[in-house]
């Protein structure tokens, strides 16, 4: 989802049309994150992946996106799981309350170098020392059809790997290094690459980075995620 930058809409014309698949390593995610950490899911679109981590038994997950047609259909989907909607860029919670933070196909969505800082800066702020953030996301592709697209819109936007889809988003593309660069503040445990299904439903690469707030891992305290937030 795109979380920080909307200017036209595009994400609450498009929430029905759009798949959102990304995968989720549940094992590791369970192995690596309490059952009762506060989790967010930033950009959490129709709510798919908080009603997987409810499956597993996690007791304290909230979504939140910058859509309000994204946040009326994950709630009409999972009624009885919390849904925000959120300000574009907005973190509000206090310092180090969550325990877990998933960035799926979030920062593909922000073009901007400085945004995407920002945005990861805000989480490292959110984040319990020992807390963990989940990125998924879009490495440079290697096929004809992205290389395309990156040249020939390389001069529009001054970024390779950034390029506008037929219906007009804006996305990018990430050299690996830029994840190495947005994670120096954390710890970053593994790069694991998969393969996913765009939100348009085309094969691609997905590379997800696990990562770690430096620290040492904190007991949870305080409200949780659904007192924070109106539903």
């Amino acid at each position: 989802m795109d979380i920080t930058s909307d200017p036209s809409g595009y994400w609450d014309r498009s929430a029905s049309s759009k798949i959102f698949a990304h995968p989720l390593d549940h094992a590791r995610f369970v192995r690596t994150v309490p059952r009762d950490a506060p989790i967010l899911d930033y950009g959490c679109g129709h709510g798919r992946l908080c009603d997987e981590l409810a499956l597993l038994g996690f007791r304290d997950v909230r979504g939140v996106d910058s859509s309000p047609v994204m946040i009326q259909t994950a709630r009409s989907r999972h009624p009885d799981l919390a849904f925000s909607v959120v300000e574009r860029g907005a973190m509000p919670f206090p310092d180090a309350s969550l325990g877990a933070v998933l960035l799926f196909a979030v920062l593909t969505c922000i073009a901007s170098p400085d945004d995407q800082k920002r945005l990861i800066a805000e989480i490292h702020r959110v984040l319990r020392p020992g807390g963990c953030l989940l990125i998924s996301d879009y490495p440079l592709q290697h096929d004809a059809r992205n290389r395309d697209r990156y040249e020939r819109d390389h001069e529009e936007f001054g970024l390779y790997g950034t390029f506008r889809l037929v219906d007009g988003a804006v996305v990018r593309h990430h050299p690996p290094e830029w994840f190495t660069e947005l994670l120096a503040e954390f710890n970053v445990d593994a790069c694991i690459e998969r393969e996913a299904a765009t939100m348009n439903g085309n094969p691609a690469n997905i590379q997800q980075w696990w990562a770690t707030k430096p620290g040492p891992a904190a007991k949870a305290t305080g409200p949780s995620l659904r007192q924070e937030l109106p539903t």
